[in-house]
């Protein structure tokens, strides 16, 4: 029996050390996470931004904490993992996510853990039927063998549906064809169905979702996942958690109202649910004034009956939705000013927000972190989480955690852990007396270096700390222009820096109304150090969910503001264009608008076609149309008409008006037109970087105004490859001369 056992190990025991060896290695960075968890004692929270369904990101992340092992079965013992909504779109794997974190929820309190999942803004789209950024892929994961059956059910539940409503309405039935029965089921992919069925209140995932909190409070900190807006200031956490879950089930009562009365169908997304609505507030409306006015005929009146009263009042306050603060800019779910705010104005606002809850911190995602790394604001008083897991989406995004315990902010990556503050290293709180323990940094096994904070870029620098340079992607300078003044003469301008520094800081010396505009735009005559210049000044900022345009089609989301001026102008110059004249944003009296120098010496294009007034280089004209009609269509203007389109002595063309562009359509307004590209704007519209252009236009633009952005800019490099590939470079291609 000796020497059996001594062959055997001889020949074994090699092995034997070789695979502890490598189970060791696998497990040693969780358990160690899991013993020094142990031995510092203390309240031990781990806290996960935005998942967007990255699972296999989520996965990772969370064994790297050791909250779970290879198996996805909760090994936390008696931690906390906080999950701070945007969980859902986006990424390909949803389902899953939700899944491991429901799952979570129940092993975690039986080993002394807890799990809480919060709701994100696309959280509450989902809900609601907001799906604009939901994915093919993300439908293709509730679809199963008999998807295409219920999807071309839907569809012919749509068919009758449209043709009873005409018919109820007294219109011509609807003609369908086989092109829009194709667009139609391109819109409704296979899943789509079964998706939106499993959102539903009565479902699984649905109710799920409908458990989950807005906003908690835990220990000294506040977590959820946008931000609270200072005029929430007196609102109590529960109370602002509380008023979300009412606007859900109001949501459901509404929704199921409307399917009741046959005012949509049960599949209806957001969109078609208001579109739907507002037709049949409209439509009552309407027959409410013709009954009035025929009862008036015979000196009668005519009041609507209670049932009617009620049903209007359903309708309207349906419609009312954009004001709930589940949906709200300004709403917990979508506030973005703790990532935004400067620093000055941010440390006021959180000082006195933290004062109102007795807390000591916030924790956000929504904002994503460009250098994909936690940051701390603010004295360590906000850290924002938002790292963009989902890197196949946000370039240079990683997956992170923040750990809270014992006073210490650490945050975690898959490559190595950064204290990020130690309270208990600090003078009376606040951040760490010295900059070695700011940056103090531990590395995992495997490698990684120390991370020294980088601050959110752009405004949001803090002064009072030392940042590595950050260097934008410049605006390319547009130069050689040459601006008159009222009298006629060049004005002193040599840089377009110079022009939107006198915009900005010169005297408003008179203002007038223009006759021409539905905008009411007004010219204003400038004085600065003897110079002086006219500007027009716009004012428009309007804003509805639902519209019905002049050519009768209803518009979501439709927005008339001054800002768009200061956002087209950014966008050309960032496109190297020098056909928008410089604007900036600027309170006039009072009143915050955009100035924008005036084109002297200009004649409109009403003018040019009304005098029969033939361009002396007719190639060159329409080349620069060319220009126009691509950067229409990128910024969707639903508002060049004939007037606000100028030329000037030497027949160059200007653009000017785009109060009523960058809608959030995703398809190109009128691809058709354009049938050549100018190269050096080719150029840069090929090779756009996304990630400047969101930069650029940030301050202007909301964020599915610039998603859309992106998408057009995708299809219009598309559609001029094509004319190229159709047609040959020197045909669709040119260069000015």
């Amino acid at each position: 029996m000796t020497k059996l056992f001594a062959r055997f190990s001889r020949k074994h025991i090699g092995r034997c050390v070789v695979g502890l060896l490598v189970v060791l290695a696998v497990v040693l960075p969780a358990s160690r996470l899991r013993a020094a968890a142990d031995r510092s004692g203390g309240e031990r929270v781990l806290a996960v931004g935005d998942i967007h369904g990255d699972f296999d990101a989520l996965v990772a992340i969370l064994q790297q904490a050791g909250l779970i092992d290879s198996k996805h079965r909760w090994t936390g013992r008696n931690a906390t993992l906080v999950q701070t909504g945007d969980f859902l779109d986006r990424g390909p794997r949803v389902r899953e996510v939700m899944d491991l974190l429901g799952t979570l929820e129940k092993q975690a309190p039986k080993k002394g853990g807890r799990v809480v999942v919060l709701l994100g803004n696309h959280e509450m789209m989902n809900l609601i039927g907001d799906l604009r950024y939901v994915t093919p892929e993300n439908y293709a994961g509730f679809a199963d063998r008999k998807s295409e059956i219920r999807r071309k059910a839907a569809y012919q539940a749509y068919v009758e549906w449209r043709q009873w409503r005409a018919q109820a309405r007294k219109q011509p039935p609807p003609v369908f064809t086989p092109a829009m029965e194709k667009a139609w089921m391109e819109a409704h992919p296979p899943g789509f169905v079964e998706h939106r069925e499993a959102f539903g209140p009565e479902k699984k995932y649905g109710r799920w979702l409908r458990e989950r909190p807005a906003v908690v409070r835990m220990s000294d900190g506040v977590f959820l996942h946008g931000g609270i807006s200072p005029q929430l200031a007196s609102w109590k956490v529960e109370a602002i958690g509380q008023r979300i879950k009412d606007e859900i089930k109001a949501f459901d009562a509404y929704k199921e109202y409307l399917v009741a009365q046959k005012l949509i169908l049960p599949f209806f997304t957001l969109e078609e649910m208001t579109a739907a609505a507002q037709a049949e507030l409209e439509a009552r409306k309407a027959e409410a004034v013709q009954k009035a006015a025929e009862a008036a005929k015979e000196g009668k009146t005519a009041e609507p009956s209670a049932q009617e009263k009620q049903h209007l009042k359903m309708l309207e306050d349906f419609l009312g939705y954009p004001n709930w603060l589940s949906i709200h800019p300004e709403g917990p779910l979508w506030f973005r000013g703790f990532a935004q705010w400067p620093e000055e104005e941010g440390a006021s606002h959180v000082a006195n927000l933290l004062g109102s809850y007795g807390a000591a911190h916030f924790v956000v995602g929504h904002t994503p972190q460009l250098d994909g790394r936690i940051q701390a604001r603010f004295g360590g008083k906000v850290f924002l989480i938002d790292t963009g897991m989902l890197a196949s989406y946000y370039q240079g995004g990683r997956a992170s955690a923040l750990e809270i315990q014992n006073g210490k902010f650490t945050a975690i990556y898959l490559d190595q852990r950064s204290v990020l503050l130690d309270r208990g290293a600090t003078r009376g709180g606040g951040w760490p007396s010295s900059m070695a323990s700011f940056h103090a940094a531990a590395e995992l096994p495997g490698g990684g270096s120390a991370y020294e904070p980088r601050w959110y870029r752009g405004e949001l620098q803090e002064p009072s700390r030392a940042a590595p340079p950050v260097t934008p992607v410049p605006a390319p300078v547009v130069s050689g222009r040459v601006w008159l003044g009222p009298d006629g003469e060049p004005l002193p301008f040599t840089s377009d820096e110079e022009v939107l520094e006198f915009l900005r800081t010169a005297k408003v010396i008179k203002m007038k109304e223009i006759s021409q505009g539905i905008t009411h735009p007004r010219k204003v005559l400038l004085e600065k150090d003897g110079i002086r210049m006219h500007a027009i000044f716009r004012d428009i900022n309007e804003e509805k969910t639902v519209t019905t345009l002049a050519s009768g089609q209803t518009e979501m989301f439709f927005r008339d503001s001054f800002i768009f001026e200061c956002a087209a102008y950014e966008l050309s110059r960032l496109l190297g264009l020098d056909n928008v004249p410089p604007v900036v944003e600027r309170r006039v009296h009072g009143t915050s608008g955009s100035l924008q120098i005036w084109v002297e010496n200009a004649m409109t294009e009403t003018i040019r076609q009304k005098r029969k007034i033939s361009p002396p280089d007719l190639t060159r004209w329409n080349q620069q149309v060319q220009v126009m009609r691509v950067f229409d269509n990128l910024v969707y203007n639903t508002d060049r008409n004939q007037g606000n389109i100028l030329f000037t002595t030497d027949w160059k063309l200007w653009l000017i008006d785009h109060t009523r562009a960058f809608r959030r359509h995703t398809d190109l307004k009128e691809p058709k037109g354009i049938v050549q590209c100018e190269r050096n704007l080719w150029e840069r519209l090929r090779t756009l970087d996304e990630e400047a252009a969101r930069q650029h236009c940030k301050k202007y633009l909301r964020s599915p105004e610039i998603e859309a952005l992106l998408k057009r800019r995708k299809k219009l490099v598309e559609h001029i490859q094509k004319l190229i590939a159709e047609r040959g470079q020197q045909q669709v291609l040119f260069t000015f001369e």
